[in-house]
């Protein structure tokens, strides 16, 4: 029997989670809430039985199931995805999945030893405008060389937890997790060079803005700026040599918007549409389905890969 329990009543988790939740394999639902945080009528909006908890710790322990998503802040992720993982649970972690590399690498060592998956949730890959993309490239002979990414947003409320520290706030934290996550996508291997140059603080030094140069090999770079200082814009331009692919709403889309993919080929310029998706409900139905096998190297490498290309970026800041 597939049971989920969610550590951290996130506002991610109540918008875009448990709304789909109905909709998967899934035969019973728990919560825990952080100690000092109060339940909300949002429940109410759900005629599917929730089991809640009023701290993590409890939730750990009474927990009967085998699958455990941690959508708590950020500095509290490493802690919690250990506790998990030494008391047998699969794992799901929003990103980042950890602060440092040595957790990372820490955390597959357990998921390994005791065969449980662990996953970082960087789910907007699943939606299927990257399938489309990678039809596009596949149908031309040619392959992605040059990425230019841009994900920023206007400053969020200044109690927001991205703007603290201590619970694993700024920006790098926050969306470079997307940087990487796309650079492995397409070009399927860690950077050989990172430079990071901060744009922007906040007056207690904390960054908020930053500009990111990826180098791999054979010459393919991804270029991006990202942060939440600018007016709103989450886009990526991808170059082949004979392809190029210009799309918006990439990290965050709408469950039924069909982006539009703009092409050109040769100089000829064209769209394509994609087909709508809900890029947690796939990725959950992914996790559920890989649960069967056994055979979780891809998510290991995948968490390692990408906490390895942020540490190369934590080396390498200059800048403000």
């Amino acid at each position: 029997m597939k049971s989920i329990l969610f550590l951290g009543y996130s506002n991610l988790l109540k918008t875009r989670i448990l709304p789909i939740l109905k909709l998967l394999d899934i035969q019973s639902i728990s919560i825990a809430k952080f100690i000092e945080q109060k339940w909300d009528d949002e429940l109410r909006k759900y005629n599917y039985h929730i089991s809640l908890y009023d701290n993590y710790e409890d939730a750990l322990i009474n927990f009967k199931g085998n699958i455990v998503y941690i959508s708590t802040v950020n500095s509290m992720h490493y802690k919690y995805a250990q506790l998990s993982l030494e008391k047998g649970f699969n794992v799901i972690i929003d990103k980042p999945a950890t602060i440092r590399l040595e957790e990372a690498v820490s955390l597959v060592n357990l998921a390994k030893k005791k065969k449980l998956l662990i996953s970082e949730a960087t789910v907007y890959l699943m939606h299927p405008q990257f399938s489309l993309i990678n039809e596009i490239y596949e149908k031309n002979n040619d392959v992605p060389k040059l990425i230019t990414a841009h994900f920023s947003m206007p400053p969020f409320k200044n109690d927001n937890f991205r703007y603290k520290k201590e619970l694993g706030g700024g920006a790098i934290l926050d969306t470079s997790p997307y940087a990487v996550s796309l650079g492995r996508y397409f070009f399927k291997e860690l950077p050989i060079d990172v430079q990071c140059v901060i744009d922007e603080r906040a007056d207690d030094g904390l960054e908020t803005e930053y500009s990111l140069l990826m180098s791999f090999n054979n010459g393919k770079c991804l270029i991006g700026h990202f942060g939440f200082n600018t007016e709103y814009i989450n886009q990526i331009l991808i170059m082949g040599n004979r392809t190029n692919v210009l799309i918006n709403r990439v990290f965050t889309i709408p469950d039924n918007y069909e982006n539009v993919i703009n092409v050109t080929i040769k100089n000829n310029v064209f769209e394509e549409r994609t087909k709508t998706g809900n890029n947690f409900k796939l990725y959950l139905e992914k996790y559920l389905y890989e649960l069967n096998f056994g055979n979780y190297e891809n998510y290991y490498y995948d968490l390692l890969a990408d906490a390895q290309a942020r540490n190369m970026i934590n080396k390498n800041i200059k800048g403000v």
